[in-house]
């Protein structure tokens, strides 16, 4: 009975297999399309997490034409889904009938698999309509160093960017939509509950469809089993009512989503979920691919986060999921990284791609941290001038879980600094909501010039084009057409 048992799993394998190569070995050969990642992988166990890349992508067209960030929005949306439900429906269907465990997706068109085997990966790679198979490892958080520092009214580094300059203009972020992608967010921290989209003061009353979406594990509502993503998050929109001000932007709004486990791990697939859920967020349990709304998106999305393509993340793939983003005119922020002070140190996606917005970290006196990660970026073949801009990133306060703060240093806490100055950007003056390109070009030309170690002039591979001024950049927005 037992041998019979044996035998039926085995014909059922041998149909899996058969059914998934039924267009043949007429694509390119099998083990070319298997990244060397997935094939190492093998080497260590019978089973891994994997990514199918389908072939047919959908080349998006310029959307700067498109006047607001909503019709941005809906045509990436509607376009890429059109083509993601197309593509996979009958290999979906395939899987559904074997009972194999996955997650579509269209943001890039691919589908994770998870457990999957060495046999079922190779019938995968023979059909004509996968490009290609990669690895979904765990990947480590970007790192950042506790501290402790003097208790202000206004921390320092909001006064260094003069933030609190902008603030007296009345500028405060008020209409605008922040987003942070990270280890999760203590919603109910006193600096942060108020700011929560989901969270209605007036009657306490909650909902967290369309504005929490957790990619580990499906929590349905925002946890942080860290503090990573609440102390980045709260140098964004921090504001607790007589105590402590940590946020650049302190009346935005906020949305999140998990991405990393509570050891800063995370995967591809889940870095690519978040990113689909804040370009047309959707409901608890909700369908992505169907039940997307783009007219809930953010305006800005922070992303204290690295990928390492050492640890087998392809950077091709998060590339096409950034450009995307941006196509729907959000814009991306993206740390540069801890691994400074050699040239040539930003080398993890995202803080490597030209669609992401990357920052460098500053100190206190002003000058590019030592640890933080410098340019150029030449993956693709140029130089690619790196970090965008700089920002204050040492001693930099902020809430953790709990309800209580602290003070740490990284380029994981600079980066919200810029996500906040894009906020009193667009606070300021709406009409550039959706004209990623305009606000970024703003807060380059309005950052303070600094002469980096990595090449002299302006930009430079240390600084960027120089240091954030927030209120040179308000300034800029409110003059800009």
């Amino acid at each position: 009975m037992r041998w019979n048992r044996w035998m039926l799993k085995f014909i059922a394998l041998l149909g899996v297999v058969f059914a998934l190569t039924v267009h043949g070995e007429r694509a390119l050969p099998v083990l070319s399309k298997i990244k060397p990642s997935v094939q190492a992988a093998f080497g260590h166990s019978s089973h891994a997490d994997v990514l199918v890349i389908l072939k047919d992508q959908t080349p998006l067209s310029d959307t700067r034409h498109l006047a607001t960030q909503l019709e941005r929005g809906r045509y990436v949306y509607e376009s890429l889904t059109r083509t993601a439900q197309r593509s996979q429906r009958e290999l979906r269907s395939l899987l559904d009938a074997q009972g194999i465990s996955y997650r579509a997706h269209y943001l890039v068109n691919m589908i994770a698999i998870f457990d999957a085997d060495a046999h079922l990966v190779r019938a995968l790679a023979a059909r004509d309509d996968v490009a290609r198979i990669e690895l979904n490892p765990r990947v480590k958080a970007l790192s950042y160093e506790v501290e402790q520092t003097q208790q202000t009214t206004i921390p320092w580094n909001l006064k260094l960017i003069n933030a609190d300059k902008v603030w007296e203009l009345g500028i405060t972020g008020k209409g605008v939509v922040v987003a942070g992608a990270d280890t999760g967010v203590d919603w109910l921290h006193p600096a942060l509950i108020t700011q929560y989209r989901g969270y209605n003061s007036k009657d306490e009353t909650v909902d967290h469809n369309y504005n929490w979406f957790d990619a580990v594990e499906g929590a349905p509502e925002p946890f942080d089993p860290s503090s990573h993503g609440t102390i980045t998050l709260g140098v964004v929109v921090g504001d607790e009512p007589e105590r402590i001000r940590t946020g650049v932007a302190f009346e935005s709004q906020w949305i999140a989503c998990r991405n990393m486990e509570y050891d800063g791990y995370g995967t591809p697939e889940r870095y690519i979920g978040c990113m689909e859920f804040f370009l047309a967020p959707f409901p608890l349990d909700g369908d992505p691919m169907t039940q997307g709304d783009p007219s809930k998106a953010p305006q800005v999305i922070n992303n204290s986060w690295a990928c390492p393509p050492h640890e087998g993340c392809e950077p091709e793939t998060l590339k096409q999921a950034v450009e995307n983003v941006r196509a729907g005119g959000i814009l991306f922020v993206a740390a540069a990284g801890n691994e400074g002070p050699s040239c040539g140190s930003i080398r993890h996606p995202p803080a490597i791609y030209e669609a992401a917005f990357t920052v460098g970290a500053t100190t206190r006196d002003d000058t590019i941290a030592l640890f933080s990660s410098r340019g150029p970026v030449t993956l693709w073949g140029t130089e690619q001038i790196e970090p965008d801009v700089s920002a204050p990133g040492i001693g930099i306060r902020g809430p953790v879980p709990g309800g209580s703060y602290r003070s740490a240093g990284g380029t994981s806490l600079a980066a919200p600094h810029v996500t906040g100055i894009a906020a009193l950007m667009m606070s300021a003056a709406p009409h550039l909501k959706g004209r990623v390109e305009v606000l970024e070009e703003l807060i380059r030309q309005t950052a303070i010039p600094k002469a980096g170690d990595c090449g002299g002039d302006r930009p430079n591979n240390s600084y960027g084009w120089g240091r954030v001024d927030a209120l040179a950049a308000v300034q800029a927005a409110l003059e800009a057409r």
